[in-house]
């Protein structure tokens, strides 16, 4: 028997963790002889089983699914509209709780049973890419909207919606003479996650407006790419925008890159303690000796924000340092 037909097999698995992988693996597998499992899957009554088989029929390009993920999306039938609204969740699971003195079971008093707003999301992200047609290539065409508000509003949705066949169209509109598209534009390509985006956002390093700035460094954040790294830290003793150099230490420290220690170790010395306090606790995530100085300095530090970060981080990474060291000598 193929690993695919086990995989098959597994998703009528009694566990729902097992289904879960096997759907998921599915996917990975690109198993198109899958697809029928996958769609019966998407009723399912664990919802991170039905998120896993929507996903894989994204990875397996699932087009003649589209019909069946998009009943997942809820509402009023308006596939556009649910896609809008899909792609927007932003992960409250208090919306998927009953209402106080509400009935615990789904669909009370004559309402409809709602759709995990996770399921929801994973099916408008997937039917961006299996039918861009919908509402991908509409909002692509209103980014040369003369209106600064549409273009705006659909640089927001196609972010949303991680289309990366926009990115091209994107990246140019961070040249736009409005602050407000550059800054929307940067937060888009952020969200698409592209790297090829990098150099682009790098370019937006001196841009005059510092939401502009700070939106790009958000942005490269989200990227990581290496190739972000010499010039962050660069930016980050030169920027003349105290949030904007806070902004900075936090994204180098997410990378975790032994190189960028010297850089937030002079932070640590900025003049403004929101930057330091930044630095400081950027520094906790290394857990290596070569980063504990300037943390130890900081319990001086005339902010008592400061001295609490520094506080907060030297124990676990004199620990981390003190294993490292036993490490070495083994």
């Amino acid at each position: 028997m193929e690993t695919h037909d086990l995989l098959i097999k597994a998703c009528e698995d009694d566990n729902p963790n097992v289904r879960k992988a096997a759907a998921s693996a599915l996917g990975d597998l690109r198993a198109n002889a899958a697809k029928n499992a996958l769609v019966k899957l998407l009723r399912d009554k664990e919802p991170l089983v039905c998120e896993a088989a929507v996903y894989s029929l994204g990875k397996i390009n699932a087009v003649d699914a589209a019909e069946h993920i998009a009943k997942m999306l809820g509402g009023d039938g308006d596939l556009r509209k649910g896609i809008m609204q899909g792609v927007s969740l932003r992960g409250d699971e208090e919306a998927d709780k009953p209402a106080p003195g509400g009935s615990p079971l789904p669909g009370g008093l004559g309402k409809k049973p709602t759709t995990n707003w996770r399921v929801r999301k994973a099916a408008a992200l997937v039917l961006c890419r299996i039918r861009p047609d919908v509402a991908v290539h509409p909002l692509m065409e209103a980014l040369s909207n003369e209106n600064e508000n549409v273009r705006v509003a659909a640089l927001t949705g196609l972010g949303n919606m991680e289309a990366e066949e926009a990115s091209p169209q994107i990246t140019e509109l961070l040249k736009s003479e409005s602050w407000e598209v550059r800054k929307s534009a940067a937060s888009a390509l952020g969200r698409i996650g592209r790297a090829s985006a990098v150099p682009a956002l790098l370019g937006l390093f001196s841009d005059p407006r510092f939401a502009v700035r700070i939106e790009a460094v958000i942005a490269l954040n989200h990227i990581k790419s290496e190739a972000s790294l010499e010039p962050m830290a660069a930016a980050l003793k030169r920027d003349d925008n105290p949030d904007v150099r806070r902004t900075l230490a936090v994204a180098i420290g997410n990378m975790k890159a032994d190189q960028s220690i010297p850089a937030l170790a002079e932070a640590c010395k900025d003049e403004a303690w929101q930057v330091r306090k930044a630095a400081v606790n950027a520094l906790g995530n290394f857990r290596t000796r070569a980063a504990i100085q300037p943390v130890i300095e900081a319990l001086a530090d005339q902010s008592d924000e400061v001295r609490m970060t520094a506080a907060t981080c030297y124990p676990r990474m004199a620990a981390a340092a003190s294993t490292e060291k036993g490490s070495d000598g083994a």
